[in-house]
């Protein structure tokens, strides 16, 4: 996983920026830096880019969808919202978050014209963002609790884990009437955990105080850095509605997927052509094989097996294979040699057949005659191998018969 960029976008063209360089789990590299956008682009080299826009600017809402919607939900959200809106629907652009429980999905609404501003802002910088969220998107859920970011004069709320978030502009003597538009009358059941930095906290804690007595709970984390580690920290974990989406969808997605995996995909490719490599070579070995099988074949039989049906070949094959065909009068080997020579003792004899099993030859001999296939029976013998014409008979203008051949006590 890579690291990451995060930067707060400037609310005014030309106003300082501030960003922080974080590990793959959102822990701080660096101290965070502040100027202008053009600044930030060279921590932006090999990282992920988080641009975060203020609160303020994107509208949080949910809409109810049919359950079906699928990939049709962004075209079914602007008229599912339209009478929430008091702007012209096609002015704004509209992100929609997985479909939620009870069908309702989260949607984030923005100005197509401060979309278009932000993202001229930051190609100008040469920065090229992966996610383009609302701040207040980056708000930890907690389920029975209620986490507020108090910044300024901007309070952001987020309840439980089903409401959008809510963003409030809460002044100095603001905050408890804010509190209590938020919250309403669920305030008095609610435990809020409030994050704010020191210099809003020395301002404002006074009046924060005051309102312990209205919720269930109250809790404060000074936040010594500033708001944006914070933030950054939830980028990795968290799953904020990307604004970057429909027309707005990075071009360079690709080319980015492809520097994270490029190692990956060489391990790969590379795996890939020492199986194949690994394949090819088993290939031209057993073809070597059964060349010099076919050779030793040849060797042992010598054309008295030139005639022989071509379904002894396979079987033939197998049985050199086989590891009991070796040594003395027991194998395949001793036994087609002894076969052979005996064969050149009946003049036109050809072997029709042959199977080799528990150290038995069965063979179908055709001859001129039966007394050609009675003096192979005999040769056999000779050599001081069990042989036995188990049966025979005429085959038109020849003679065919069947012997059995065990090795002898060697």
């Amino acid at each position: 996983m890579a690291e990451w960029l995060t930067v707060r976008m400037p609310r005014a063209a030309g106003g300082a920026a501030a960003w922080l360089v974080t590990d793959e789990a959102g822990r701080p590299l660096a101290a965070v830096q502040t100027g202008p956008l053009e600044s930030a682009a060279s921590a932006a080299s090999g990282r992920r880019v988080a641009v975060l826009v203020h609160a303020a600017d994107v509208l949080s809402l949910d809409a109810e969808l049919p359950a079906s919607a699928g990939a049709r939900a962004a075209q079914l959200v602007p008229f599912a919202l339209e009478e929430q809106l008091a702007n012209d629907i096609e002015a704004q652009h509209f992100a929609v978050a997985p479909a939620g429980d009870a069908g309702r999905t989260a949607v984030a609404v923005v100005s197509r014209k401060l979309l278009d501003d932000w993202l001229s802002q930051l190609a100008a910088a040469g920065i090229a963002p992966d996610l383009l969220c609302s701040e207040a998107a980056l708000l930890p859920r907690i389920a029975g609790q209620a986490v507020a970011l108090l910044e300024g004069d901007t309070l952001l709320l987020a309840v439980g884990d089903a409401r959008p978030p809510v963003v409030m502009s809460a002044p100095a003597g603001g905050f408890a009437a804010a509190l209590e538009i938020a919250l309403g009358d669920r305030a008095a059941e609610t435990s809020l955990e409030l994050y704010s930095n020191p210099i809003d906290w020395q301002r404002r804690s006074a009046e924060v105080e005051a309102t312990r007595t209205r919720l269930a709970g109250l809790h404060t984390q000074l936040l010594a850095s500033g708001a944006l580690p914070w933030l950054a920290a939830q980028v990795p974990q968290a799953a904020p509605i990307n604004l970057l989406q429909g027309p707005y969808a990075p071009r360079t997605s690709l080319r980015a997927s492809w520097s994270r995996w490029r190692m990956a995909a060489g391990l790969a490719a590379a795996l890939l052509l020492l199986h194949a490599g690994s394949q090819l070579y088993s290939l031209w070995h057993l073809g070597r094989e059964a060349r010099e099988l076919d050779a030793q074949i040849s060797a042992i039989a010598g054309p008295q097996f030139a005639g022989a049906d071509e379904s002894i070949r396979p079987r033939l094959e197998a049985e050199l294979r086989d590891p009991g065909a070796t040594g003395g009068r027991s194998g395949l080997l001793p036994a087609l040699q002894v076969l052979a020579q005996a064969m050149s003792s009946s003049p036109g004899a050809r072997l029709r057949s042959l199977t080799f099993r528990d150290g038995a030859l069965q063979l179908k001999v055709r001859a001129n005659d039966a007394q050609g296939i009675d003096r192979i029976n005999q040769s056999l013998r000779s050599a001081g191998w069990q042989a036995e014409l188990t049966s025979g008979g005429a085959a038109g203008d020849a003679f065919e018969g069947n012997i059995a051949l065990r090795g002898g006590a060697g």
